[in-house]
């Protein structure tokens, strides 16, 4: 998996979803990461916690901290703009709900133009491939996460960004291909999130139960 760096401006799309949803009234302080939740993760946050099949093609967004330090966490209610201006390519099922690729008129200079893809979500009703979008649009909800199941998977984002080949049959990006030599050059999104956040303790308890 290659990764590449990102030479755009820094994006206000943290700081548009805590406006859109209330978060600072909420008493937000900071994003909150296990480790596995992170870029490039090879171990999961949830379940056994043991090695991921590929390593994390983003960062899982869904827990943050208030001043004191105490957790809170995204809900399903949770509504999620796109980072920059740009074209919806595909909506595809996800393991939680569906995943939205956008494509935007970034490019790299070496062939390759910027994706973000939103996974996880439950897509508005306007957004579908050829949909044009403004900067911080809101594209979609949180998918929720299954309760009792005991994996402690709690409803989350999947953030993506990379940037993909032009000579890619866009059809056929998917989480899968983002891996492949050739297709993707993946980012990391926190690189280009203007935002304060910190990196839990691995053994932080997390308990779906508490959360909305």
């Amino acid at each position: 998996m290659e990764t590449g760096r990102l030479p755009v401006e820094k994006t206000a799309f943290s700081e548009q979803l805590l406006e859109y949803n209330g978060l600072r009234n909420a008493g937000f302080h900071a994003w909150a990461f296990r480790p596995g939740m992170l870029f490039r993760a090879r171990g999961k946050w949830w379940g056994d916690r043991g090695t991921r099949a590929l390593p994390h093609e983003g960062i899982d967004l869904c827990l943050y901290t208030d001043e004191s330090g105490r957790l809170s966490a995204l809900g399903p209610s949770t509504r999620i703009p796109v980072m920059f201006a740009g074209e919806v390519v595909k909506v595809e099922k996800d393991f939680l709900g569906q995943s939205v690729y956008v494509a935007h008129a970034i490019d790299n200079g070496d062939g390759g133009r910027l994706w973000t893809i939103y996974g996880h979500t439950r897509p508005a009703e306007h957004v579908r491939p050829g949909k044009r979008l403004g900067e911080g649009e809101i594209i979609a909800s949180l998918a929720k996460a299954g309760k009792g199941d005991g994996k402690g998977l709690l409803t989350h984002l999947h953030l993506s960004m990379a940037w993909i080949s032009t000579g890619s049959n866009t059809q056929e990006v998917n989480w899968k291909t983002l891996h492949e030599p050739g297709v993707a050059v993946l980012l990391d999104p926190l690189h280009a999130m203007d935002c304060p956040y910190r990196i839990l303790d691995p053994d932080v308890p997390i308990d779906s139960s508490r959360w909305r």
